[in-house]
């Protein structure tokens, strides 16, 4: 799991969060808003079996305690948002003052002498006391409308004391209020959830937006294009998305600007040989005695075209990732004294002597073509840029633990200046020297090429007592 996994869970939770808090405080406003404006809270609702246990203990209470305990019992029924049970006395007074609609009274005592709904509505006395018309207002009794409110500020008074008289105030109907609306909490919670999911969709559609605008850039050819700067402080995945972006941009660029060399280079190295050979051509219809000095010359410049193309197909492949043989097993030793062999013919020509310390018979398995063409590139190499009557060293071992082979070739020729040691590896790199005609400039480059194509390393130095030095290793699978 990643940083954005964190994000989306921790703005997941604080939106739960902050939803909460808004219902929860829309709740609360609304409770205190019945509460200041005297109306009630939903209260709860009973059948008739439960209102006849509810007048059977009122009925009880007053028989064994009187108005006192009676109002206790009443009062507690209304603090617990229970259905009202109402005791009236024969002036039609509730006995904890709550204001009755005359036809409510009158349809309650019409049903009581009717004997109608005994369990619901009846008549209690005691000695010495008032008599109490007893009943519930059950809808299913023909009763009508909500039961009236208590007498604001008598939520919280004490009903076992006898109520004091109520003025003109206290026996008005406390002024209409319309609570809040239902909705409030839903849309407390849905403008949370809209507010966090915008901030969310905003954080993460910024910098898609800036990958979006920088592929489009790339796809017009603008490769300098890049999107880090862009992406600010943060760290995730996103973040990571632009680092990479940049760098696949700048090795776009890179592979870009390389083939435009490449071609440029490729279109120079041709057009000198084109040159000649139409120098030739000419040369040759002006003078006839010369037809077969210009052939040869026409010839030679012929083969070094054909060279030419024949080793950017190779480097072409190389780059592509095309296998140019398959992989066999081969012995090292033997492929190391072949190509030596066949160098001491050419060093001959330029008066140089190879000195070879090479390895006994070693079966590895790789891509014996590749490896002949990297290692003899590098040894012609060698050759055509040491002195006359140089030497060059050819030291080759194999760890057989670690299924490794290294490759030293020293030359004595001017060596290389520091600043070109990487550069001799590209495409049709000429160190100082330009005396060297016959190098076409891609022997080092499929070298290397042809080298870490089986994953190993070859690189250039310059030796202390003059000359350059190529250090190759190549591992083998066991």
């Amino acid at each position: 799991m990643g940083r954005l996994f964190w994000k989306f869970f921790l703005t997941f939770w604080l939106a739960l969060l902050v939803a909460g808090i808004g219902v929860g405080t829309a709740v609360w406003l609304r409770h205190n808003t019945w509460q200041n404006s005297g109306d009630e809270l939903p209260r709860a609702t009973i059948d008739v079996r439960h209102a006849a246990s509810l007048l059977d203990v009122a009925e009880s209470a007053y028989r064994y305690g009187g108005d006192a305990e009676l109002r206790l019992f009443l009062g507690k029924l209304h603090a617990a948002h229970l259905p009202p049970v109402y005791a009236v006395d024969d002036q039609d007074r509730d006995i904890l003052q709550r204001n009755l609609a005359p036809e409510v009274l009158q349809q309650a005592r019409a049903l009581f002498l009717q004997a109608t709904y005994p369990e619901a509505i009846r008549q209690v006395s005691a000695e010495n006391s008032l008599r109490y018309l007893l009943f519930v207002p059950l809808p299913e009794y023909g009763f009508s409308g909500q039961p009236p409110p208590m007498p604001a500020g008598n939520s919280n008074a004490d009903f076992s004391r006898p109520p004091s008289q109520p003025d003109d105030h206290s026996s008005r109907h406390p002024r209409p209020h319309e609570p809040p609306s239902p909705l409030l909490p839903i849309l407390a919670g849905i403008f949370a959830s809209l507010l966090f999911s915008a901030a969310l969709a905003w954080y993460f559609a910024k910098p898609i937006r800036s990958l979006r605008n920088a592929f489009a850039a790339v796809a017009k050819g603008n490769l300098d294009t890049r999107v880090g700067a862009l992406m600010g402080s943060r760290r995730d995945e996103l973040s990571d998305l632009g680092q990479d972006f940049d760098h696949m941009a700048g090795q776009i660029y890179n592979l870009v600007h390389a083939q435009q060399r490449l071609l440029h280079d490729v279109s120079h190295e041709l057009r000198s040989p084109l040159a000649r050979i139409q120098a030739a051509i000419g040369l040759a219809q002006q003078q006839p005695v010369k037809h077969p000095a210009m052939l040869e010359r026409i010839e030679r410049e012929s083969q070094r075209m054909s060279d030419l193309v024949g080793e950017l197909l190779v480097l072409a492949r190389l780059e592509a990732g095309v296998s140019i043989s398959e992989s066999h097993e081969l012995d090292i030793g033997d492929l190391l004294d072949d190509i030596v062999e066949d160098a001491r013919f050419e060093a001959a020509q330029h008066e140089v002597v190879i000195r070879y310390e090479g390895i006994e018979e070693t079966l590895v398995k790789g891509r014996s073509e590749l490896l002949h063409r990297a290692i003899e590139n590098v040894l012609r190499n060698a050759l055509q840029h040491c002195k006359k009557g140089g030497e060059v060293s050819v030291v080759a071992s194999f760890d057989i633990f670690k299924r490794r082979l290294k490759v030293t070739v020293d030359d004595q020729g001017p060596g290389v200046a520091e600043s070109d040691l990487s550069a001799i590896f590209e495409p049709f790199f000429r160190s100082g020297d330009r005396s060297k005609a016959d190098s076409i400039g891609l022997g080092l480059a499929i070298a290397y090429r042809s080298i870490a194509a089986h994953g190993g390393l070859i690189k250039a130095s310059n030796r202390p007592q003059g000359g350059l030095r190529m250090d190759i290793e190549i591992p083998f699978a066991g």
